[in-house]
């Protein structure tokens, strides 16, 4: 399998291809490599053609050296290398420098081996058998084996378990060792999303018995030389990584700067290489900068406004029915997001997923049923309180904007605008109405099963839902394609009728990067790529 960045030009065998590569990096010119090709039977076109791709194929091999620094936008005390406990993009990125999972997901959504070398499930996917990568090795010099997995999948299980993940796997009975490099997941009811869970960033495997996460072994690109939770963290080359494409770097510093202004202004300065969520508004500024780029990945995130349904005032059905009615989703989108995002319609699943439901009707802005809804809500002057913040672009302006067209019919939003620092774990899932950004999820299944569930750590409405968390279950084991369509179909009209979320858009994913960064990636799962560009980046001023 060709590696992420190795040359490729048609018609030549590897020998032919190295040593043409190998001519041009010592500085041979378009006329030396022609006649040498020529000599071999080329024509003078392919010889022509043959010099073009391997000086770009030059130009695109990694250089290996050099160090990195990596802004998210947020960035707290509550900062984690613990990946079961990590709820934040800037958590994310540094989980896929330090760990690897047993397997990894792709541009596509599909998934690779990783520390898994084959994936093998039972006819019905009820038993999942991993067969182990032999030969890697922790940061500290011990070898990976079955010991470790079976330990970091059992931190997700059970009733006590403290994992953001725990609601992902409840349908795994058991993780067992098989052998040293052979581990079999059993399940309770049939999940072929298995996957796509273990790919995600929490799933990340750790040391057996790791209790200590403040500077922990991974098996990753990168190793931990300084991490403090809210100010930085500090890696290095894992020199005895146990795959070949990369890492390139020698150090990668990440960090959060929250404010988005001082965060662009650091990126035009040259004192940070990458930065998470360029704000819409800043996107001709980054274009126009000889020294920077912007880098766009399309997704089905979203952002949206959790209310939540166990608290008498945002649980007040016509209230939320109203502010839903007053989102004007085309303005938003053109306007706040520059068309770097997609009309939302109050669910979570947008159309990168493959089980998108496009027969829902798209929900209008409706001044007229909006002020019918406020009306039959009873809530008349009281002050509805909504906390925003700059979680993800767009956040703000989405609140200015829903506070300004509520003032029109009379309904009376106390808007509060909060800092980044801290956000999720002193706003989020505690306050009444919030600003929430979501990360695109490897299946509908996934994210419905993080966010919607019942008994999910993550359900930030609170809406509960017996026929939702029945049909969650049921469609997991459904093979008939018209049924499973039928299936998400309703579970999305669910939310979409009764839940608690105001989703006027599906976002992309826009960061922004200095010109000499190269070995980007495009998994449409997170800012940075993914986050999945660590092991790739490098630098061509190295």
């Amino acid at each position: 399998m060709r590696k992420l960045n190795e040359p490729n030009f048609e018609g030549l065998s590897d020998r032919d291809r190295a040593t043409v590569v190998e001519m041009v990096k010592k500085g041979a010119t378009r006329r030396e490599v022609m006649a040498w090709m020529m000599a071999a039977g080329a024509t003078a076109a392919a010889a022509g053609s043959v010099f073009g791709g391997a000086k770009e194929a030059w130009a695109n091999t990694p250089k290996k050296g050099g160090r990195m620094v990596i802004s998210s936008d947020q960035h707290g005390p509550a900062d984690t290398l613990d990946p079961s406990a990590m709820t934040a993009s800037i958590d994310y990125i540094r989980s896929r420098m330090v760990y690897n999972g047993l397997v990894r997901l792709n541009k596509d959504l599909s998934f690779s081996p990783e520390l898994a070398e084959e994936v093998l499930p039972n006819s019905d996917a009820t038993e999942w058998t991993f067969k182990l990568k032999k030969g890697v090795e922790w940061h500290n010099g011990k070898t990976f084996t079955a010991d470790d997995v079976v330990y970091t999948m059992n931190r997700h299980l059970g009733e006590d378990s403290k994992s953001v993940m725990n609601s992902l796997y409840e349908s795994v009975e058991s993780w067992q060792k098989v052998n040293d490099y052979e581990v079999k997941a059993v399940l309770k009811t049939p999940n072929a999303d298995l996957p796509g869970i273990l790919g995600m960033f929490q799933s990340k495997i750790v040391q057996d018995g790791q209790t200590d996460f403040s500077a922990p072994p991974g098996t990753g690109p990168f190793k931990v030389a300084e991490f403090k939770p809210g100010v930085r963290c500090v890696v290095q080359r894992n020199e005895n990584y146990h795959e070949d494409d990369g890492p390139y770097l020698d150090e990668i510093e990440s960090l959060g700067i929250g404010d988005s202004v001082a965060r662009v202004s650091a990126l035009l300065a040259g004192d940070i290489d990458i930065m998470a969520n360029l704000p819409p508004k800043s996107i001709e500024q980054i274009e126009q900068d000889s020294g920077t780029e912007v880098w766009s990945n399309p997704s089905s995130a979203y952002i949206t406004f959790a209310c939540r349904q166990d608290m008498e005032l945002s649980g007040n059905r016509d209230l939320v029915r109203a502010m839903q009615l007053l989102m004007d989703r085309e303005r938003l989108v053109k306007g706040v997001f520059k068309g770097q995002a997609s009309l939302g319609n109050d669910h979570p699943i947008g159309p990168a997923y493959f089980d998108h439901c496009a027969d829902i009707p798209q929900r209008p802005m409706d001044p007229d049923q909006a002020k019918f809804h406020f009306d039959k809500s009873g809530i008349g002057n009281t002050p509805v309180p909504v906390i925003t913040s700059e979680v993800a672009p767009g956040c703000v302006e989405m609140g200015t904007y829903l506070q300004r067209e509520a003032s029109k019919i009379g309904l009376n939003i106390d808007l509060k605008k909060v800092t980044t620092d801290g956000y999720w774990s002193a706003v989020w899932l505690k306050e009444a109405i919030c600003a929430v950004s979501w990360n695109m999820r490897p299946t509908a299944n996934i994210m419905l099963t993080l966010a919607y569930a019942s008994t999910a750590t993550w359900n930030e409405t609170y809406w509960k839902s017996e026929q939702f968390d029945k049909l969650l279950v049921d469609v997991r084991s459904v093979i008939d394609p018209v049924k499973r369509k039928q299936m998400y179909c309703d579970l999305q009209t669910l939310i979409y009728e009764d839940g608690g979320s105001i989703t006027p858009v599906y976002r992309n994913y826009v960061d922004a990067v200095r010109t000499h960064v190269k070995g980007l990636t495009y998994v449409p799962l997170n800012a940075f790529g993914g986050a999945e560009c660590p092991q790739y980046l490098w630098r061509d001023d190295a």
